[in-house]
């Protein structure tokens, strides 16, 4: 059953990178919807990328719970088995003010409707810019889809090479000096300001610090090895966070809260109050930026 909810899953992740690469290339990605039902502004890279998401699923008639961050949740089938997540542009307000920035969609599916971290067992970004799709399925390991639709190749991405902590480990903070459009993303003050208080401060001049606004990016940063460590917001829709799990797990690193938890059997919410979680490559990186920030 997993191999067959992969694939569909793969092909949803295949219909939004399409429709994000031909929105792109017509310059009409960062404009406005006024259809959208979450908090913040939706642009047309969010509404239609969840749309082609939803649909697909939809006319595959996949027993899931679709929640979603424009399109709200809804259900394919009655009585749904399986729950998806599915952000359509993660990193929209810094995509607004710069259209060539890094982003895409974030999708995830839990194996129940009422979710632990280590319930979720399959992972999908899409990256329109860079062209490619990285996925991963739960004990399976995980995969890049090079330019997908031309010339595409699938890569499996290794474990994480073991690494020291040093001051030159990179540590990428979401929120952190970066330059995004306000008023897109509702509560960006806050998540600033949270980022700031628990971890900028902690970590200036002790390790290389990195911002991001994009979690998908940010993730894939962390999955390619191009940084060591991921601190991410923990609010709003709470979309980012699962996926973020499964690809770090899948490839041999840790997740825990800020204090140090583990975050495997803690409860999925559809909603959360400001708190942060940290991804890193390894049990030692991670021990080392909890008890700094601490």
């Amino acid at each position: 059953m997993i191999e067959k909810i992969s694939q569909l899953a793969i092909e949803s992740l295949r219909q939004a990178y399409f429709i994000q690469r031909g929105l792109f290339e017509d310059g009409t990605i960062t404009e406005y919807v006024s259809v959208g039902r979450g908090e913040d502004k939706a642009t047309r890279g969010d509404w239609e990328s969840e749309e082609a998401v939803i649909n697909y699923l939809t006319e595959e008639k996949f027993p899931g719970r679709v929640n979603t961050e424009e399109h709200g949740q809804q259900d394919i089938i009655e009585n749904p088995e399986y729950l998806v997540l599915d952000d359509g542009i993660d990193g929209s307000s810094e995509m607004v003010k710069n259209p060539n920035t890094r982003c895409g969609t974030i999708f995830t599916i839990a194996n129940k409707l009422a979710p632990r971290y280590k319930d979720f067992i399959f992972a999908g970004i899409t990256e329109y810019l860079t062209e490619r799709i990285v996925y991963c399925v739960k004990n399976k390991g995980v995969f890049t889809i090079e330019h997908p639709g031309y010339n595409e190749q699938i890569i499996e991405i290794q474990p994480f090479a073991k690494k020291d902590f040093s001051e030159k480990t990179k540590v990428i903070v979401d929120c952190y000096s970066t330059d995004y459009e306000k008023g897109v993303t509702k509560g960006m003050e806050d998540f600033v300001d949270f980022m700031n208080e628990h971890v900028v401060k902690h970590l200036e001049c002790k390790v290389q610090l990195l911002g991001g606004i994009s979690s998908a990016s940010m993730c894939l940063d962390l999955v390619f090895g191009d940084v060591d460590a991921v601190f991410n917001m923990v609010a709003k829709g709470v979309f980012e966070p699962p996926a973020m799990y499964l690809f770090t797990r899948e490839l041999g690193g840790y997740v825990c809260d800020l204090s140090g938890n583990e975050l495997g059997n803690k409860k999925w919410k559809p909603h959360s109050r400001l708190e942060g979680a940290l991804f890193t490559c390894s049990n030692e990186i991670s021990d080392e930026l909890v008890r700094l920030i601490r």
